[in-house]
């Protein structure tokens, strides 16, 4: 007898537990003791992968497992499949055998109903759907437990004095971490409102801007005063009514604003017509420590409207993404209010007019001047005599400046002639040091 089959069914149990369950599947024809040992996993992943196994199939499949495993108890439960007639009862099996804390579903059909108990399950701490539209949740909706929402295109559609997400989000007391992938809340039915005192961790992603019409979005409110850690990458709203991320460390943001309503594929510009106001987001994050601009959108914002930056007291790491022919005027506007800055990381190659040297949103770099920042780090440095010039005004201005740290393309021998340039540059600050990686 070989070792393995020695050992108690619950140690191979668990040993089967880390392969994935068509593999795990297979070892039902070693003997009649294995036959079922797969079903009996606290893990099943039952995934239909394209054409390796096909509908029919796979359904009997999911049949067999849900029919060998008895009422054994799961912790986790993934189901990704074409919607079929039996899936609802599938589900509501697994719901009501008790002990269910993990639940991931993809039945590739927005219109699949999905059984009540998964909203009213006690044991449950996160939570994935995928590709649904949700209408409405029963009257006792309670997720007591619930630490973890994803929501990847899915909608939700209120009934009259009723919001459905509104309503789900208030069925989870602990919930810490809500991300929306693929959000089209403009297709919405809803309060606009997201609210939740327990939520430690917002991410919300729009992938997708063309052809979306922002026309009758209105506002939105976010009431999360625990948040530390925001993820923002959509387009902005008409207005933000209300915001409260009074708890926020790190915001990385990817924002667009709209012209005549609609995502504009260029930059947008002084003179457009632009229908989004940042605004009250502004305030909102006001006692932000770490932002990360992620596109040359979200930093013209500050640009276009450098009337609503307030003073962002407690922001000490401040990194843009920008490219050499990307305007830095939001940038000068963002640093005259961050009074505590410490270190300013620019995530590619230095600004620089192709003809001037020294483009005019800068002004000449005066805005450095009372500028506190101690750390500037450069990812992507050529060396050219452009951004060698940008870098003179930059070190000839900063005067509290201790660390200047710099990473330079090129070959081994051309890293070596631009380091040696750099070194040769004069400094406001006796203190600064310059690192070149």
């Amino acid at each position: 007898m070989d070792r393995i089959s020695s050992l108690p069914d619950g140690v191979i149990i668990h040993i089967l537990s880390f392969l994935p369950l068509k593999r795990s599947a297979q070892t039902s024809v070693l003997s009649k003791r294995w036959r079922t040992l797969f079903a009996f996993s606290p893990t099943l992943d039952l995934l239909q992968y394209g054409n390796q196994m096909r509908r029919p199939r796979f359904l009997k499949f999911v049949e067999r497992v849900l029919y060998v495993s008895g009422n054994s108890s799961m912790e986790k439960f993934t189901l990704r499949c074409i919607k079929g007639y039996r899936t609802k009862l599938w589900l509501r099996d697994v719901m009501n055998r008790g002990g269910l804390l993990d639940l991931d579903l993809r039945l590739g059909e927005s219109n699949a109903d999905l059984p009540c108990e998964i909203f009213t399950c006690k044991t449950l701490v996160e939570l994935k759907l995928t590709e649904f539209c949700i209408k409405e949740l029963p009257e006792d909706a309670s997720l007591p437990a619930l630490k973890k929402l994803f929501l990847k295109s899915v909608q939700f559609h209120s009934l009259p004095h009723v919001c459905a997400f509104a309503k789900l989000l208030s069925a989870c007391p602990v919930l810490e971490e809500l991300v929306f992938d693929d959000l089209r809340w403009d297709l919405w039915k809803w309060s606009r409102s997201l609210s939740s005192p327990s939520l430690r961790k917002l991410t919300i992603k729009h992938n997708e801007f063309g052809g979306v019409d922002m026309f009758n979005f209105g506002n939105i409110t976010i009431d999360t005063p625990s948040v530390t850690h925001l993820d923002y990458e959509d387009l902005v709203p008409s207005s933000y009514q209300s915001i409260n991320l009074n708890s926020l460390v790190e915001a990385n943001l990817d924002l667009v604003v709209t012209v005549n309503h609609y995502w504009n594929s260029r930059l947008a510009q002084e003179g457009d017509n632009i229908t989004s106001n940042p605004t009250g987001l502004f305030k909102g994050m006001r006692n932000v420590q770490i932002m990360n601009l992620l596109s040359q959108d979200s930093l013209e914002i500050f640009y276009l409207f450098r009337g609503a930056i307030p003073v962002f007291e407690n922001l000490s790491h401040l990194s843009i993404i920008t490219e050499s022919t990307d305007c830095w005027s939001g940038l000068v506007y963002l640093l005259n209010h961050c009074p505590n800055l410490e270190t300013l990381t620019i995530k590619g190659t230095l600004h620089y007019d192709r003809y001037d040297s020294v483009c005019r949103c800068v002004s000449g770099y005066s805005f450095l001047l009372s500028c506190p920042v101690k750390v500037v780090k450069i990812t992507e440095y050529g060396g050219t005599a452009d951004e060698l010039i940008q870098l003179k005004h930059i070190l000839e201005k900063l005067s509290r400046l201790e660390l200047l740290e710099v990473s330079i393309r090129g070959t081994d021998d051309m890293k070596f002639q631009k380091a040696k340039d750099l070194l040769m540059l004069p400094r406001a600050s006796s203190k600064c040091q310059i690192k070149v990686n």
